[in-house]
């Protein structure tokens, strides 16, 4: 029997998805009286209008995700000439550097949407633990669960009459259809996860089912308890999410221009069939331009969000040491440097000859000692900013 006014009959087992474990059944002396029963579910209708709002945000991201793998296509006859002329005829020492280095620049982007697209997947899925209290078992589910109704809103009568009707057969099928090749399909999927191996009949498919999609009848504080930390998790990713999609657009953006800028000078040059020794030289200007530059944009939303704090009053930060909120910017710093060097060297492979122009020697040497410069600020800043 049960104790109390709504029934917490919510033993493992009970209903199909009802897997709740000792822990989380309520004293069973303890029962809300009608105020906090109704604060409760005004809390979880609210949670539920915020955990949308959440969701339509990254539908943004995704939809926007899509938007910064189409623009490359824009500039696709800008990267196949710059790599066409470096590739027709002899391909010098400099060419193999220059090479190294375009490599780099369409790396930074690249490396930044799949850290994003990464980003969008941990936002959308999230471990669902389906196994017997003490044992270990997880399957991917999405981020929102499945419903089902808190398992101490209804008295003992109502209660046996909902678990009646959600094993009705016309309930049953909506979950699992009444063909073989379907039972066959959700059979595969569920002995798949060991322990969820369908057994004969559809309502133990539609309990299996139910597990899959997370989809648990629990009492209502816990409701509201799943909710709080689900809110908490969606807010953390989200957060990241959104930086990562900025950083992103940034270092898409940037390196944009080091194309445009490129082909701008293959094209100026007559260079379409082969790269000449002096469009060599200034493609590896505009890369070791680029370079530092790239840093800077990724790092800027950071920089961003720490002169607000400042203009904040806030007295310290710890933004710049968060790892998760900067990872962006360590992959880049490493592809964008690795980007540096061989420009820099392609740089200094074109000007060491006798035949180059004391022009060309002073327009190198500046560009390589100022573009250096500027990249071990951009490095240092973080850091510095850090041990503020």
């Amino acid at each position: 029997g049960c104790p109390r006014k709504f029934a917490p009959c919510v033993k493992a087992g009970a209903w199909p998805g009802s897997h709740t474990s000792a822990m989380s059944v309520p004293d069973a002396d303890f029962e809300l009286v009608a105020e906090e029963r109704a604060a409760a579910r005004a809390f979880v209708a609210r949670s539920e209008v915020r955990l949308s709002t959440f969701h339509r945000i990254a539908v943004g991201m995704l939809s926007g995700a899509g938007l910064l793998v189409v623009l490359p296509v824009v500039a696709r006859d800008s990267v196949t000439g710059i790599l066409r002329s470096l590739l027709v005829g002899h391909v010098s020492l400099s060419d193999g550097f220059l090479i190294a280095a375009v490599g780099a620049v369409l790396g930074v982007p690249a490396s930044a949407l799949w850290l994003l697209f990464a980003d969008l997947t941990r936002f959308y899925f999230h471990a669902n633990h389906i196994g017997d209290q003490g044992k270990s078992l997880f399957t991917p589910r999405f981020t929102l669960t499945a419903l089902q109704l808190p398992s101490d809103e209804l008295g003992i009568s109502a209660s046996a009459e909902l678990q009646r009707t959600r094993l009705h057969p016309r309930n049953i099928e909506l979950l699992v259809p009444s063909n073989e090749a379907a039972r066959e399909r959700i059979d595969k999927q569920l002995t798949a996860y060991g322990k969820l191996a369908a057994k004969s009949s559809d309502e133990s498919r539609a309990q299996g089912l139910f597990e899959l999609a997370a989809s648990k009848s629990r009492p209502l504080l816990d409701e509201v308890a799943k909710i709080e930390h689900g809110m908490a998790r969606h807010v953390l990713r989200l957060r990241g999410l959104v930086l990562r999609y900025v950083k992103a657009l940034l270092a898409l953006l940037t390196t944009a221009l080091a194309i445009y800028a490129g082909d701008a000078i293959v094209a100026s040059l007559g260079a379409r069939e082969e790269m000449s020794d002096t469009g060599i030289f200034w493609l590896a200007i505009v890369i070791a331009v680029w370079a530092p530059m790239v840093v800077l944009a990724v790092k800027s939303p950071v920089r961003w969000i720490e002169s607000l704090m400042k203009g904040d009053d806030t007295p310290s930060h710890a933004l710049a040491r968060d790892p998760e909120l900067t990872y962006v910017e360590r992959v880049s710093l490493w592809i964008a440097g690795f980007g540096w060097l061989a420009a820099a060297t392609a740089i200094l492979l074109s000007i060491v000859p006798a035949t180059a122009s004391s022009a060309m020697r002073g327009a190198g040497g500046a560009v390589i000692g100022v573009s250096a410069v500027v990249l071990v600020l951009a490095i240092l800043s973080g850091r510095l900013r850090g041990a503020e």
